[in-house]
């Protein structure tokens, strides 16, 4: 069950109320409604025709000597077919804390499209949601009792607590019958924890039934079905023969988590605005050896401009990967912290560089994917303090005229032109409220101060959910240059008491960057994370047309909603720009298609039936998708 706050943030809030004389405003983090990397995936399947299924179910798994063993370390966001049927489970690096391996597979409520399963579902409401099915397996080990099935889970992790009410479920398929069998079960929990708590299930095979080929097991988990909440973690699932009961330690040396940018302030910064001082001279990784003895290996890096190798190969040999039972993580400086050999050179335009880390170890290294990380560094025409994914969101309810910025420093003089924001549906759609863009200079203390800029017009909060965490570009009404060495902050004032939320990537922290003011006083808010809020600079020619980018939503009106037969749709493009219109449903399916239509006409939802709808309309380089319910 999705909870817009927790026990514990909304103890604090109600604390942080009290001790700034708040009356009733509070600063909320929510889930987020959809999963954008499955989204995008989806789109990408569908415009090559080839819709991603799973595996064959007439496919066997022979256990072999390593059996079957999935830690999720690969790209994701579908499992892997060589041993899952189905891709409803989300394969990510972002939302767990601590977990074994580089990797995880994350149930929530939304489907495999990235779409909640049910739209209309009550937040406070719980419904079987996704499954995670084996391939068949050859388990005809008749009277064998050393196979053991085990794996590692985490209610949580960066994103939204399950409930009591809420579960993650294990069952066993018998060839010989078909029949499923519940053989283990754990219930959400009381409070959010936020921690890296992990637990390990040890499960001991022994019954005949399931001693057979053609065996199969499935995890599914029970969450409320109209988000991306309730999430379970769940890592290195491992089944095999020859083992026992006390068989729990993995000779794996592994990375943890993606490396960080290679920036000290930011994830990516405009290609003008760089300068050798804001590249880190220590670079840094998080290896865990999951082994309980010492494992001896390398460590290395390269950079890259492009594809081409740019410094010396760093190498680090002769590592001992002490246990983490005994350590942690890996704590030797040469591999946890090294030194930068690297400096980027000054840039002349958009560039990318990458570096691409790598360890080995031995003896018995299980997992060869979890041993090479890469970080792409980007340089193009905007800041950001996140690394492009959302865990959650965070709003502002309870007062009117709230106000968050974020603040940035600009090296050089430039042009601020547009504020790109990754705004996040909720139950509320905050989509009919609307705010102001606002650019603040810094005060005496370092907070927001005098206003650089106040857009002359409104905006409204813009969900386009046709790619990657997809921001919207907000365009300010005339362009504002500020000079070099300024710090300044951007950000909005809302027009409403409701929540307008803002995506937060839970994996980097500019907390102390980010600002709200609701009744004076400007406060950092209570939660770790980075606003999903990027400025954009530059020329006219360099903020205009960037593929990942949307256009602004008030080009384009659609009512009613609720519909029932007809759909309107107005817009302020340029009158001779065709308009193409494509509405799909819940899954992703395209349920209408018109190349060209007319805008003196309504939109024929005759033949629809009762649920919830969306539809994308372009028109030259503006994309707009909207979300609405057909209800006859």
């Amino acid at each position: 069950m999705i909870r817009m706050m927790n026990k514990k943030n909304i103890l604090f809030a109600l604390l942080l109320m009290l001790a700034s004389g708040l009356s009733a405003q509070v600063w909320v983090e929510s889930p987020l409604s959809c999963n954008s990397a499955l989204i995008q995936k989806r789109h990408e399947l569908e415009l090559k025709s080839v819709l991603r299924s799973g595996g064959s179910i007439t496919d066997t798994i022979i256990l072999g000597t390593q059996g079957f063993l999935d830690d999720f370390s690969y790209e994701g966001p579908y499992p892997d077919t060589a041993l899952w049927l189905n891709n409803y489970v989300y394969v990510n690096r972002d939302l767990p804390i601590s977990p074994p391996t580089l990797g995880v597979a994350t149930f929530d409520g939304v489907n495999a499209g990235g779409y909640p399963y049910n739209f209309l579902a009550s937040q406070y409401s719980t419904g079987k949601a996704d499954t995670l099915t084996s391939k068949p397996i050859d388990l005809d080990f008749p009277g064998d009792t050393t196979i053991y099935f085990s794996f590692f889970y985490q209610p949580e992790g960066r994103g939204n607590f399950p409930d009591e009410v809420d579960s993650l479920i294990l069952e066993f398929k018998a060839p010989v019958t078909g029949a499923w069998h519940h053989v283990w079960a754990t219930k959400g929990i009381t409070t959010s924890i936020s921690d890296s708590s992990w637990q390990l299930v040890m499960l001991h095979i022994t019954d005949s039934k399931f001693l057979k080929k053609g065996f199969q097991f499935r995890f599914s988990n029970w969450a409320t079905l109209s988000g991306s909440g309730d999430h379970w973690n769940v890592d290195y699932v491992y089944l095999r023969q020859n083992r026992t009961a006390t068989d729990t330690i993995y000779p794996d040396v592994a990375f943890v988590y993606n490396t960080p940018s290679l920036l000290k302030n930011y994830t990516a910064m405009p290609w003008r605005q760089y300068d050798s001082t804001d590249m880190k001279t220590v670079y840094s990784t998080t290896i865990r050896n999951n082994n309980n003895t010492t494992s001896f290996g390398t460590f290395g890096y390269q950079v890259y401009g492009g594809s081409t190798p740019v410094n010396t190969p760093y190498f680090a040999p002769a590592i001992n990967y002490d246990p983490y039972s005994s350590v942690g993580y890996d704590p030797t400086p040469a591999s946890s912290t090294p030194a930068l050999n690297y400096v980027i050179p000054p840039l002349t335009g958009d560039t990318t560089f990458s570096i691409s880390s790598y360890l080995s170890s031995s003896p018995n290294n299980n997992i060869a994917s979890n041993d090479t990380v890469v970080h792409k560094q980007v340089f193009t025409n905007y800041y950001a303090y996140d690394d492009g994914t959302a865990e959650v969101s965070f709003g502002l309810q309870g007062s009117l005229h709230a106000q968050i910025a974020e603040k940035f420093k600009l090296n050089v003089g430039d042009t601020l032109r547009s504020i790109d924001i990754f705004f996040n549906p909720q139950w509320v759609n905050a989509s009919a409220f609307t705010f102001t863009l606002k650019v603040w200079a810094a005060s005496g203390s370092g907070a927001p101060g005098a206003y650089l800029y106040i857009n002359p017009t409104v905006d409204t909060p813009a969900y386009n959910q046709s790619g990657r965490n997809l921001f919207i570009r907000y365009n300010l009404d005339a362009p504002l240059y500020i000079a070099g060495g300024t710090t300044f902050f951007v950000g909005f004032d809302q027009n409403t008491t409701q929540p307008i939320n803002i995506g937060v990537d839970k994996n980097t922290n500019s907390q102390n960057n980010v600002y709200y003011n609701s009744a004076g006083s400007w406060l950092h808010p209570p939660f770790a994370g980075s606003l999903m809020i990027r400025p954009i600079l530059g020329s006219a020619a360099e903020t205009v047309g960037i593929a990942e980018q949307a256009a602004r939503k008030d080009e384009f009106l659609v009512y009613p909603n609720p519909a029932s037969d007809k759909l309107f749709i107005q817009t302020t493009a340029s009158a001779d720009k065709a308009i193409a219109c494509t509405i799909m449903d819940l899954f992703g399916r395209t349920v209408i298609t018109e190349k060209n239509i007319s805008l003196s006409e309504p939109v024929d939802l005759s033949a629809l039936s009762n649920g919830v709808y969306f539809i994308r309309l372009v028109s030259g380089n503006t994309v707009s998708t909207h979300k609405f319910i057909v209800s006859k």
